[in-house]
């Protein structure tokens, strides 16, 4: 073999093997497949309701002094947390400060004339009209004086409780007037969503009103747009009794008090869930579940997968199909409340597959 087929050999060998390389099976360890999953319970064999919102905070206001002025202090900057009575922001107070000390003089000339003719009146040396005109001379002063001294308190603004600074309405050393808004405070320790709810939703189940009853009957739940597979459990604070003209919905209103390692914004997307359980509420009258979940095996019979916690693999579990009502089946069988069923792939799933949930 001469040197140019030898060269072609060894080429054509380098190749083969890189392919074989690339083609290797990767060994990185088992598949874990992503799937849906639900949790069964007695209470599954109700209905469930979801409904949008915009997450709010349960306590807001703009905040404005209640005097014009112009702007000589505004420490503050928007996400700051603040103590309720701590400065936002000061006007200038040089003018106040003056006037302050023109009705504090004006006062004590008042106060001298009152105590004069009081004086004489007592000695039958003035009248009694003279002794009263200085009386109301003397309260007008006194009235006026403090009106200058609040004048100069409200050349500083405070936080009128414990939250957060969400917006800045004006900017440092700008004239502003009386009830100009300056900031936009936010306590968002406790946030809430409202939700529009047909009227044969609320005719159905929420015109009860007791709403804490209402509340352990639902079980309401928050659910943030933004951030997947995290739920809040809710109260039901409020609930209106006129629907809307144009949509016929009523405004229901939930409070929530989020995770303190989860940051969630007031205007935020989210949607309110709640169940109306059966009124058997029992396991042994089943469980609803979707019917997308069940699987039938070779025997035809019927099965779900069933999802161990502690390992995240799947096992069957034998049921027994019930009423269907539209995409939901009754199932009994050997599930018990609180199992976790897989809802979303069933039949790429094999026994001991491992799993995860999908947000």
């Amino acid at each position: 073999m001469n040197r140019l087929a030898r060269g072609i050999a060894t080429i054509i060998f380098l190749a083969l093997v890189s392919g074989c390389e690339r083609d290797a099976p990767d060994e990185t360890g088992p598949v874990v497949r992503p799937i849906k999953m639900l949790e069964v319970s007695s209470q599954s064999g109700g209905r469930r309701f979801e409904y949008p919102g915009r997450v709010s905070p349960i306590m807001q206001t703009e905040l404005s002094f209640e005097v014009p002025g112009r702007i000589s202090a505004f420490p503050v900057h928007e996400g700051q947390q603040m103590s309720e009575g701590e400065l936002i922001a000061r006007l200038d107070d040089r003018n106040y400060q003056a006037e302050l000390t023109a009705s504090q003089a004006r006062l004590n000339a008042a106060k001298a004339d009152y105590d004069r003719f009081k004086a004489l009146f007592d000695k039958n040396a003035a009248s009694q009209r003279d002794l009263e005109s200085r009386r109301r001379n003397y309260e007008v002063t006194r009235a006026n004086h403090a009106i200058a001294e609040k004048a100069l308190e409200d050349t500083e603004l405070r936080a009128h409780f414990a939250g957060r600074i969400a917006r800045k309405l004006a900017n440092d050393f700008q004239n502003v007037q009386a009830n100009e808004p300056i900031v936009l405070l936010q306590d968002d320790t406790v946030l809430e969503i409202k939700a529009d709810v047909p009227e044969r939703d609320l005719a159905t189940e929420m015109d009860r009103a007791d709403l804490v009853a209402l509340t352990r009957r639902l079980s309401p739940v928050v659910s943030i747009t933004s951030i997947p597979g995290t739920s809040f459990p809710a109260k039901l604070k409020e609930l209106a009794t006129a629907a809307d003209p144009k949509t016929r919905t009523f405004e229901v209103t939930f409070s929530f008090e989020p995770n303190a390692e989860i940051r969630i914004l007031p205007g935020m997307t989210a949607r309110i869930t709640v169940e109306q359980p059966s009124e058997k509420g029992g396991p042994d009258d089943g469980f609803v579940i979707p019917s997308i979940a069940t699987v039938i095996d070779d025997e035809g019979s019927y099965f779900v997968w069933r999802v161990d916690r502690s390992s995240m693999q799947v096992e069957s579990v034998r049921v027994n199909l019930g009423e269907i009502k539209g995409n939901q089946i009754t199932v009994s069988g050997d599930l018990s409340d609180g199992d976790l069923i897989a809802t979303s792939g069933v039949h790429q799933l094999r026994e001991g597959t491992q799993v995860r949930r999908m947000p």
